[in-house]
């Protein structure tokens, strides 16, 4: 039987060892995005004061009038990332939390960790990308489970050795089967969730079917011709009245006239790091439409908050974002070292088979 588990373990890892090592890297680094956008200076640093909504909107509207964007709120001061959505492409901002002036303006994917960030979730090769992906998560399950399994040792003495002077081959062995077994809860655990984000539609709509849950109707305005829209620092204060404690994280802004405005909150306890609590306001009365506490929403937005949360580390805090940088680090040494050590194997089997083809001519 375990003849048969190596060898899936193998040739498994071999098929998508090239890709798990791309997502091993890229994951490692995405878990600490914010502290090193911040350090590096790719972010701008948190200013005294503290800029106005409004303030904030009209930049972008200054500087591209009838877009439609997503302001995102980290800590007081601190910079506001702009999700800008034109016509013809996706632009991403960073305004100065104090100022309110644009310090950074780039097409999405230019910035080294939107890139990352590509490539994490796509493998830079589009939706046959996240596909492929959504696949060797699933297929990092398998490894970690048949890993783990055929590392189980009877004797436990020799469960821990890591092998020296017998080759850099038999080195690496060890290594690769002591980093597997330590990290096999974390890969089990992030190529679940993983494969979770990428095939989360179909298993959304199952589970919230099963609850009988029915998404609400989307709201339309019909706003008077010439409305004005009341400052966005007056919605937000209507609307923090409903949602006691929490903090904005989202502002969803569409120059469509008859759309509301969506604000996005993340309340006491919320696992979420951006938030899933919703106000819906309309921008011209200050009217609440409709008011969605993440306790409230879909049941498959509540499972969402445990996944993303998990995947990112956010839940954990420092603790569990350092272990998934450290699994992200060892799922790249062991896609690497199996790598290898097949090389090795091969050669090894080659050198084997020509020295008997030597001696039967001899």
């Amino acid at each position: 039987m375990k003849r048969y588990l190596i060898l899936l373990h193998r040739y498994l890892g071999l098929g998508c060892a090239c890709f798990l090592l791309l997502l091993g890297l890229s994951g490692s680094l995405l878990v600490f995005r914010a502290e090193i956008e911040t350090a590096s200076g790719l972010r701008p640093a948190p200013a005294a004061n503290v800029a106005s909504y409004q303030a904030l909107a009209d930049a972008v509207l200054a500087r591209y009038p009838g877009a439609d964007f997503n302001l995102r709120f980290a800590a007081a001061g601190e910079a506001v990332q702009v999700r800008l959505h034109l016509p013809d492409a996706e632009r991403r901002l960073w305004l100065d939390g104090g100022s309110a002036g644009i310090a950074s303006d780039q097409a999405a994917g230019q910035g080294l960790f939107d890139w990352l960030l590509q490539l994490h979730e796509t493998l830079l090769l589009g939706e046959a990308g996240e596909m492929l992906g959504g696949i060797c998560a699933l297929l990092l399950m398998l490894l970690a489970v048949s890993g783990l399994v055929y590392w189980w040792p009877r004797d436990w003495s020799r469960a821990w050795q890591l092998r020296r002077g017998k080759g850099a081959r038999v080195w690496l062995s060890d290594l690769h089967r002591l980093v597997g077994m330590g990290s096999s809860v974390l890969l089990l655990c992030a190529g679940l969730t993983g494969a979770y984000q990428v095939f989360n539609q179909p298993v959304n709509n199952w589970i919230n079917g099963w609850y009988g849950y029915r998404a609400p109707a989307k709201i339309k305005l019909n706003p008077a011709p010439g409305a004005t829209r009341l400052p966005l620092d007056v919605l937000v204060a209507s609307a923090a009245q409903v949602m006691p404690g929490a903090r904005l994280v989202d502002i969803k802004y569409e120059s469509k006239p008859g759309k509301p405005l969506l604000l996005r909150w993340r309340q006491v306890g919320e696992l979420h790091p951006n938030g899933r609590s919703n106000v819906e306001i309309d921008p011209y009365s200050g009217k609440l439409l409709r008011v969605t506490p993440v306790a409230q929403a879909a049941p498959a937005v509540r499972l969402t908050t445990w996944v993303y949360g998990l995947h990112t580390g956010s839940l954990g805090g420092w603790p569990l974002r350092v272990l998934l940088m450290l699994a992200g680090l060892g799922l790249a040494l062991l896609s690497a070292s199996g790598m290898y050590q097949w090389l090795a194997r091969r050669r090894k089997q080659t050198q084997a088979r020509t020295a008997t083809l030597a001696a039967s001519r001899a």
